[in-house]
């Protein structure tokens, strides 16, 4: 058709003014919006202001290159929702959102400082979504269905929420995060795909976990107490973040670059040690060791164990985490779990009084003012009950089944192919990773209520769990075939 050249050409002639006019608008409008943020809050303008705007033109950048730098155009919003996706990951490392006092509405500055990199994904965010929607329609399709309904219920549960705003504030990033990896989820076309967001995801906890060191560095007082510590995060936390990456790492071993998985492996050792975070460090090595024994590997297992050791006594013997180990067995509190089987009983009884829908969305954050322990937590320290005090039976069911799917994929995964098959090995590491988050999720707050890195990590194995299976189930199909039918195929 003779018209189509001319068409073509007219539309790539008025291409550059709407391509650049929209953009700048958005841009503008963002512009505009962290002015008023800035100006409405005292606490922003005066504490936060400088590294906002420093956050904000590193992110803006970085989204810039990731787009500039994509070798195809078709990689283009591939490349944008992962980056995205590494972003909030690391999100919570960069400001400090601790609240001393939540309940009579003392937000820390931190806290909506952290809230303004939600936004800046916000936007470029739904700058992709208004090009490629097609995610929109997974939401209640397959397994993911379950996080969808999820994240429903949450939002439903704001309406009766002991603080409804402060409700509301984590429940963007919590939507936001369900629907940023409905689009990863969509860009996935291959297994260069599954291993590009496997390694976004690996360094995502390198980000938070290097973050600590390089202020380690900067200030040695961060390992005054014993143990590696840090603004964004409590060791715990920092413990199963480092655990996490060293389980990526081993993931990615035989997919990607040896000495970078080596590397970033070793340096999750160090920090999962340093920050003492028991449980954290149980999950790691027990992790690992399925990881290992799944393929048969007993050998590298005993290596594994052997440098976990290792590092562990030198950790011991050449800083403070020796004297902090002391003190905690001297304390009393192992037979406690560390002061949580006090918070689980009471919060047991509290949990009683709305069995059915809960006390909504982050109610949670305001346990400490209802209980009478010894310390003041800031959640029940156990996932499974932090979805019952929050969301009752409702979100303990929906859970429950984002637990079962991802047990049911990776398990048939594993079934479907041999040990040396790369999906047999995706799925051994994913199933390490949900054992190390399931693990902690006991004793601490990996899953049920705020949406952090553990929590949406979680979340993502859900949907990559049944696309290891659908890979399987298409690997089974054409090994199985007759060779017959493969001759039978007409050749065009």
């Amino acid at each position: 058709m003779s018209a189509s050249p001319l068409n073509s050409v007219k539309q790539t002639a008025s291409r550059p003014v709407a391509a650049f006019l929209r953009p700048g608008i958005w841009i503008a409008g963002v512009a505009l919006f962290t002015a008023a943020v800035l100006a409405v809050f005292d606490e922003l303008s005066s504490d936060q202001a400088i590294s906002i705007i420093v956050v904000g033109v590193v992110f803006f950048g970085l989204m810039g290159i990731v787009m500039a730098t994509a070798p195809r155009v078709e990689l283009r919003g591939r490349n944008l929702v992962f980056a995205l996706w590494w972003v909030l990951l690391g999100s919570e490392e960069v400001f400090s959102y601790v609240t001393e006092d939540a309940e009579k509405g003392n937000i820390s500055s931190g806290a909506y400082s952290e809230a303004m990199i939600w936004v800046f994904v916000l936007f470029v965010f739904l700058l992709y979504t208004s090009r490629q929607s097609h995610y929109l329609r997974s939401l209640f399709t397959g397994s993911y269905k379950w996080v969808t309904w999820f994240g429903i219920v949450c939002l439903l549960s704001c309406a009766y929420a002991e603080q409804p705003a402060f409700s509301l504030a984590w429940i963007i990033k919590l939507v936001l995060a369900i629907l940023l990896l409905a689009a990863c989820n969509g860009e996935i076309k291959d297994r260069d795909d599954m291993r590009a967001f496997l390694a976004v995801s690996q360094w995502g906890f390198a980000f938070l976990i290097l973050v600590p060191m390089v202020r380690l560095f900067a200030d040695p007082d961060a390992l005054a107490t014993g143990r590696l510590f840090d603004v964004g995060a409590a060791p715990t936390m920092m413990s199963v973040d480092a655990g996490l990456l060293v389980l990526y790492s081993l993931t990615l071993l035989q997919s990607g670059k040896r000495g970078v998985n080596y590397m970033l492996m070793a340096i999750g050792m160090v920090v999962m040690l340093l920050s003492a975070g028991k449980t954290g460090i149980l999950g790691c090595i027990f992790g690992a060791l399925v990881f290992f024994m799944l393929q048969g590997k007993f050998k590298a297992a005993a290596r594994f164990l052997l440098v976990i050791l290792v590092v562990g006594s030198l950790a011991i013997a050449f800083t403070p985490l020796g004297s902090y180990l002391k003190y905690y067995i001297g304390s009393g509190q192992v037979g406690t779990v560390t002061g949580r089987a006090d918070v689980w009983a009471a919060g047991w009884q509290l949990i009683k009084a709305k069995m059915f829908l809960g006390r909504g969305f982050m109610s949670s954050r305001f346990l400490a003012y209802k209980i009478n322990v010894a310390w003041q937590p800031g959640h029940l320290h156990n996932g499974f009950l932090e979805v019952m005090y929050n969301n009752g039976l409702i979100g303990l069911f929906v859970m429950l089944m984002l637990h079962y799917w991802i047990i049911r994929n990776l398990v048939l995964v594993m079934r479907a192919v041999e040990h040396d098959n790369l999906l047999h090995i995706w799925a051994v590491g994913c199933f390490a990773v949900y054992l190390d988050i399931l693990i902690n999720g006991l004793v601490s707050r990996t899953f049920g209520s705020r949406p952090d890195a553990t929590f949406m990590v979680l979340f993502s194995l859900v949907f990559i769990s049944e696309r290891l299976l659908q890979a399987a189930r298409k690997k089974a199909v054409v090994r199985e075939m007759p060779s017959w039918q493969f001759s039978s195929v007409p050749v065009h």
